[in-house]
């Protein structure tokens, strides 16, 4: 099926994970191109940097194969806050709180883990693989 044969609500909630995941990529990006490389274990970096190809590689599945963008974006998702999470909370002396932009991942998380289950009934006609 064409995404643009979806209800509009779908269209929607798929243009917020694409959004939300382009704007990841231009982060991890820029991160790159500044060799912004935390002081952090190498394979925390790693991922950090995997994931400028990973969030528009969700992107693009989520166009050309919604139900496996779907589970690649649930997994992205559910890694990157549990990462940052970790990191946030040993760098920062416990303060979690005032990490500011792992509580906007968490609140995406949210939405992602909200809406999976209903994008998921949506998109039953498509083949996983």
């Amino acid at each position: 099926m064409r995404l643009q044969s979806y209800p509009r609500r779908v269209q929607l909630t798929m243009a917020v994970y694409a959004i939300a995941f382009l704007i990841g990529t231009s982060t991890h990006l820029i991160g790159v191109l500044r060799g912004w490389w935390m002081p952090h274990h190498p394979f925390l970096n790693a991922y950090w940097a995997s994931l400028t190809f990973l969030d528009p590689f969700a992107v693009l599945l989520l166009i050309r194969s919604p139900r496996v963008g779907l589970l690649l974006a649930l997994a992205i998702m559910l890694t990157d806050v549990g990462v940052n999470s970790l990191a946030a909370y040993f760098n920062t002396d416990g303060h979690y709180a005032v990490d500011y932009f792992v509580q906007l991942q968490s609140a995406f998380l949210g939405f992602v883990l909200g809406s999976a289950p209903f994008l998921w009934a949506q998109l039953k006609g498509e083949p996983i693989a």
